[in-house]
């Protein structure tokens, strides 16, 4: 059964958070303006003993090591064109699953004969294992968005984002992100599911319908679902939220941290509290906080979040950075005990 990342989930609602700096961890080069979508594994889970993190750019996928969660070094590109990075373990191997779509890039992406026989042009959902986090197994298709109805709706083309895959029942669930709304930059408007009995089989929708959609009344969600990242506790799911939302202060849209909470990981309520985190009043986090991934730190009993957020342009290009979020029981630290900029809990 895939690692379905249990966690002490039943702190979040109560956790208060900090930025561990208001500058971002990770900025991109000024030829890769952009890393989005950072998803990360502590030193405990790593063959090596590190930090590994990885995150998207328009190059693809790309990896990045640290011995302390706070400095990092790039290794390299995963997978050109990959998008939307998720990464787990199960039973001593790890496995990274995404989207990407396109032709194969000349001289840039070597591709086996099967590689170049199984290829598939339109969005879909792929999935390579690796025993070390550095050699990769043949990329295998898990999911195309031709077979998402709603992955079409109000674009030509079909598109897909944000996959993750948690253990279900009889099988795996896999969580996408279908279509999208808002531009520069665009969010997913919707939340998909699908099931497979194997990890790396051929997965079918569990519904025609979206399981997720934009709350029109809902001050943080009314715009589109946005990445959505869910968690698993002993006893019902939580999820974070990177929900799309009118801003009718700034009359702009914008994106923040919201959590979820569900029995069965199918349903879904929003947590009533404020959000983890909105969008600064300035600086490289002042209108998009796009996505984020959380992991409980047994040995420091807090919460990592790395996010990723927009707010600059340089050079007429958007950027995206990486920034990180520190989760504190509340009895450790209130809201209040805070005068970060960058962080606003109310």
């Amino acid at each position: 059964m895939v690692n379905t990342r249990v966690q002490p989930v039943e702190q979040l609602p109560d956790c208060s958070w900090f930025p561990f700096s208001d500058e971002p961890v990770i900025q991109g080069l000024w030829y890769v303006p952009r890393l989005s979508c950072p998803v990360f594994l502590f030193p405990e889970e790593t063959p090596d003993g590190k930090w590994h993190l990885f995150a998207h750019s328009w190059l693809g996928i790309q990896h990045y090591i640290s011995g302390s969660g706070i400095m990092w070094e790039p290794m390299g590109v995963v997978q050109v064109r990959g998008k939307y990075p998720f990464i787990f373990k199960e039973k001593g191997s790890f496995h990274i699953v995404y989207e990407r779509h396109g032709k194969p890039i000349p001289f840039v992406e070597k591709l086996t004969k099967r590689m170049r026989k199984s290829h598939v042009v339109g969005s879909h959902i792929e999935i390579r294992s690796s025993n070390d986090l550095s050699i990769w197994s043949e990329p295998r298709v898990l999911l195309e968005a031709k077979d998402i109805r709603s992955s079409s709706d109000y674009w030509k083309k079909p598109v897909l984002s944000h996959p993750q895959i948690l253990g279900a029942e009889g099988g795996y669930r896999l969580y996408v992100g279908s279509s999208k709304v808002g531009e520069h930059p665009a969010s997913t408007r919707y939340l998909c599911t699908a099931f497979s009995e194997t990890l790396d089989g051929t997965y079918s929708p569990e519904s025609q319908m979206p399981m997720m959609e934009a709350v029109a009344n809902d001050e943080w969600r009314n715009l589109g679902v946005g990445r959505v990242n869910v968690y698993r506790g002993s006893e019902h799911y939580v999820a974070l939220q990177n929900a799309r939302y009118w801003n009718r202060k700034l009359k702009r849209e914008a994106s923040a941290i919201i959590l979820l909470t569900s029995s069965d990981g199918l349903q879904w309520q929003r947590v009533d509290a404020p959000p983890i985190l909105v969008p600064a009043e300035k600086g490289w986090a002042s209108e998009h906080i796009m996505t984020c991934d959380v992991r409980y730190k047994q040995d420091e009993a807090c919460w990592y979040c790395y996010f990723s957020a927009t707010g600059e342009r340089r050079f007429g290009l958007l950027r995206e950075s990486i920034g990180l979020l520190i989760g504190k029981d509340p009895i450790l630290r209130k809201p209040v005990d805070t005068t970060d900029i960058l962080y606003a809990n109310d």
